[in-house]
């Protein structure tokens, strides 16, 4: 065993360690730190009603302060708004009350490898310990994104371009997600894989991962046509190129019914996914008609709304994807578009900072001009770095961020 896991550590590319892992976890402590410290040092008021911890005695219990009384703060800090509606669906599974938050507004994979880990590890069934079976999975599945990510650019563009956007990635404001009980790490993990194996020509296992992103998130269906014209730009947009791996597409397309086809035999209506939607205020439309709402009428920008913080990570997305169409792959340009118009069409843009954390040409783009212009990279990193804890330190007290 011992010399079987040497082996395997010497397949490891040297540049895992000091690309990917210590910029992981310096980032990683480095958020843990300005939590912790803010818990003790500043205290904002909580304007959530319904805030929660991990108590002394490892269930959930409303939280009466967010200060030193708290008996988890390492763990707690990871697990605020949405971590609560994937742990309710990793302990009991899920749930539907019209006219009211519902659990199936929630993707079923991310839970489901929760309460897989957590079996697996044999652990208490205790709240706490679904809640670190969370961190443990959203922190690998960062790693294994990562890794990917670094790879998958590295077919393009420099080593230190592609190392670049690592770092761009880990240090962006809203990356603390990736490292909370939130599904965006492992969604990130998929989409970024199925674009690896399909830049290898490997598309039965590139559309198994944009199968498993289908229902991980929402947005993964996005992935199939940025996919679908990376298969034909490889062929030169041949028809007489296609060949019998075109029918991998299969998978993708019929992930999403099937899931649909379990919300209706356990609750009689698979439209009960769009209908949990509402209370959060999210309605199919036309892109122009949200972006029109926001200009128009979005109050200003206070600690109960942040259209307009929203509608600046939509514009930071516009932006570069409007550059990538000069220094992207066509594939790569076509996904960041088709997120810019999936997540302007639900009526608000609420949750597009974290959103922006999945759209990987995004961070391309970025490592691009940090490469062009070192002026360019220090600003980046310092703000984005600066932005980052303070939003940490938000997030970890029960204040909305995306």
């Amino acid at each position: 065993m011992i010399e079987q896991i040497s082996v395997l550590c010497r397949r490891i590319p040297p540049w895992v360690g000091h690309e990917v892992v210590v910029p992981f976890a310096v980032t990683r402590l480095s958020l843990c730190l300005v939590a912790w410290l803010g818990f003790h040092l500043w205290r904002p008021a909580t304007i959530f009603p319904e805030s929660w911890q991990i108590d002394s005695k490892g269930n959930r219990g409303a939280i009466t302060t967010l200060a030193s009384t708290d008996p988890h703060p390492f763990a707690n800090m990871w697990a605020r708004w949405d971590a609560g509606w994937y742990l309710e669906i990793a302990r009991t599974g899920y749930s539907y009350q019209a006219g009211s938050p519902s659990t199936v507004a929630f993707f079923p994979l991310y839970p489901l490898l929760i309460r897989s880990l957590h079996d697996l590890l044999f652990l208490p069934g205790t709240d706490y310990w679904f809640l670190v079976s969370g961190i443990l999975l959203s922190n690998v599945s960062l790693i294994i994104a990562l890794v990917y990510l670094r790879a998958l650019l590295a077919i393009d563009y420099t080593v230190g371009i592609a190392a670049r956007a690592v770092l761009y990635l880990l240090v962006f404001p809203t990356s603390f997600f990736l490292s909370a009980v939130y599904a965006e790490s492992l969604f990130l993990a998929l989409t970024i894989g199925a674009f690896f194996y399909g830049r290898q020509h490997r598309w039965p296992l590139a559309c198994t991962l944009a199968a498993l992103a289908t229902v991980c998130r929402s947005q993964g269906i996005l992935i199939v046509l940025p996919l679908l014209v990376e298969y034909l730009q490889q062929g030169n947009f041949s028809f007489r190129k296609i060949g019998w791996n075109l029918l991998s597409f299969v998978l993708p397309v019929a992930a999403i019914p099937i899931f649909l086809f379990f919300l209706s035999g356990k609750f009689g209506d698979w439209r009960v996914i769009f209908e949990a939607q509402q209370p959060w205020g999210r309605h199919l439309m036309w892109p122009w008609y949200t972006l029109s709402w926001v200009t128009h009428h979005a109050p200003l920008l206070s600690s109960e709304h942040h259209e307009w913080l929203d509608f600046s990570f939509l514009a930071l997305l516009v932006v570069g994807v409007a550059i990538g169409l000069r220094c992207l792959r066509l594939s790569y340009s076509f996904y960041g578009w088709t997120a810019v118009v999936f997540f302007s069409s639900w009526g608000m843009l609420g949750s597009v900072p974290r959103f922006d954390l999945v759209v990987f040409p995004l961070f391309a783009v970025l490592a691009i001009l940090g490469e062009k212009s070192g002026v360019f990279h220090t600003g980046y990193v310092i703000s984005a770095s600066m932005l980052a804890g303070l939003f940490m330190v938000i997030y970890s007290q029960w204040n909305w961020i995306a």
